[in-house]
Formats: structure tokens, C-alpha cells, sequence
């Protein structure tokens, strides 16, 4: 099967990760600046914008705290699901590179004002029963894409995440943040030609 199509849309991806001046970029500048990086294990999810009937691809990018070796980290991330659902997974340079198995799990629910959720757990971890000294490596574990509805309207859609975390020598990590991000739905006509998200550490 060839995967070429695939890589070339994470490839546009990164390319067009590097066009900073967006809001996103901002929230997601201002949010890590609340977490000391020597001292904070970080989750980060990309936000990123899209036309109604788009594919968007949100990253997933795992930061550590400076000397903690995390063995097994779960993510759960929740968002309205009525004009936008989960589409597929893909394992992000990180836990290819770092030999970290990553799965994700879809549940279907809803929230307190009765509107269609999904929640995507992702787990990243060691098969090896022996994992490497080091842990999770730095960088993006994995990417999450979404499909937006053909029927949707213009919206802001928030990815809320929680996060649970144990190191390579057991015990849950401290210090332990995820950040949420959003999905901005625009109108028919509005994308501008790269869309803009940052993910940083």
C-alpha cells in the first residue's frame, strides 16, 4: 500500500507549522509559559483551523520534566462532536524513533448540555517489560486527524485533555500539565492557503 499521500500531508503539516503569527500560536506560547520546563512534564496539543468537509491534523508532542524518565503516559482528550469526528491515528517521529508503542481508544458520549462527544485516549508506552533508562523520548508522539462535517457551521472547537503519567521506576509523575487547544471552524471561502499551528515545549 503506499503511504506517500499520508507523509505528504504531514509533511504539509510541519511546513506549515513553521508560519507563526496565529492565534494559536499564541494560546499555545502563553500556556507553556505558566509551567516551568525544568520542573514540568508537558502534553501539548496543536490547534488548528479547517473548512467544513476538511481533514485536520492535530499533534500530540510530549515534553518531560529534566531528569524524568516516564514509562507510561495516558491522554485523554474530549471535544463536541457534532460537526467534527475522529478519522485516524499515526504514530508521531518520537515513539517511532524512541521504539514507544502508541494506541488510541474512541468513546462515544456526551456532555452536560447533552451534545454528542468523543473522547480519544491515547496511551504511550513500552512493550519491552525491560523499557530504556531514559523513557518517553522528547517530541511529537502522534497525530490525531479529525474530519470536519460538510454541514458544519463556524466554530471553535475545544480539545480538552487530562493526563495520568508513571515514570520508568514507578510512581506517578509530578508536575504533570496538559494544555488544551481548539479547532476553528471558518467559513466556506476563509482558509488561508497554510494553516497556521505551533506546537511547542
Amino acid at each position: 500500500m503506499n503511504r506517500f499521500p499520508g507523509k505528504a500531508v504531514i509533511a504539509g503539516v510541519l511546513l506549515a507549522s513553521l508560519w507563526l503569527g496565529s492565534s494559536a500560536v499564541a494560546r499555545s506560547q502563553q500556556a507553556n509559559e505558566q509551567a516551568d520546563p525544568e520542573t514540568t512534564t508537558r502534553v501539548t496539543l496543536g490547534g488548528i483551523s479547517g473548512e467544513p468537509g476538511a481533514n485536520v491534523v492535530v499533534p500530540v508532542y510530549f515534553t518531560p520534566a529534566q531528569g524524568a524518565a516516564v514509562g507510561r503516559l495516558r491522554l485523554e482528550v474530549t471535544y463536541v462532536s457534532v460537526n467534527m469526528k475522529y478519522s485516524k491515528f499515526d504514530k508521531g517521529i518520537a515513539a517511532e524513533l524512541g521504539g514507544v508503542d502508541v494506541t488510541v481508544e474512541v468513546t462515544e458520549g456526551k456532555n452536560d448540555k447533552d451534545l454528542a462527544t468523543q473522547t480519544l485516549t491515547i496511551t504511550a508506552s513500552f512493550l519491552d517489560p525491560q523499557p530504556p533508562a531514559t523513557g518517553i523520548p522528547s517530541g511529537l508522539l502522534a497525530y490525531v486527524t479529525l474530519s470536519i462535517g460538510r454541514d458544519g457551521r463556524p466554530a471553535s472547537i475545544g480539545l480538552r485533555p487530562t493526563i495520568e503519567a508513571t515514570l520508568v521506576s514507578g510512581g506517578p509523575v509530578p508536575n504533570l500539565r496538559a494544555f488544551p487547544a481548539q479547532v476553528d471552524v471558518l467559513a466556506p471561502g476563509t482558509q488561508p492557503l497554510l494553516t497556521c499551528f505551533f506546537f511547542t515545549h
